[in-house]
């Protein structure tokens, strides 16, 4: 197994990752890795003998899906019931973007109306 490093620290570079190193590679942390398998987002792994949890690339990708999805503003709990519904990127991202359409338009009237109040004041 190659190593690699990110951000300071060497991490295996395969397709078997620990939690630490599943957190790294993902810019997370092991208690973000641990909440998402808490609330059902990311699957549980195989185990050794040992209990360690092993990591496969199924669930990296899973876990920078997540990740991405997040940052763009989208809810867990969102990003939870789009994976029951449809595995089909597009669709994940047309539901996204029409989240952020009514987002948007919430703020512009919220916007409006402090112009108006702003303007009443002044």
């Amino acid at each position: 197994m190659s190593r690699v490093r990110s951000g300071g620290r060497t991490i295996a570079q395969s397709a078997d990752w620990s939690t630490r190193e599943l957190a790294e590679i993902t810019g997370t942390t092991i208690k973000t890795v641990r909440h998402y398998h808490a609330i059902g987002l990311l699957a549980e792994p195989e185990r050794s003998r040992n209990g360690y949890k092993h990591y496969r690339t199924h669930h990296l990708v899973r876990m920078l899906e997540i990740r991405r999805l997040a940052a763009l503003g989208m809810p867990l709990a969102q990003i939870s019931a789009l994976a029951d519904i449809s595995r089909c990127p597009a669709d994940v991202l047309h539901v996204l973007k029409q989240d952020l359409a009514q987002q948007i338009e919430q703020l512009q009237r919220a916007r409006s109306s402090l112009t108006v109040l702003l303007k009443a004041g002044a």
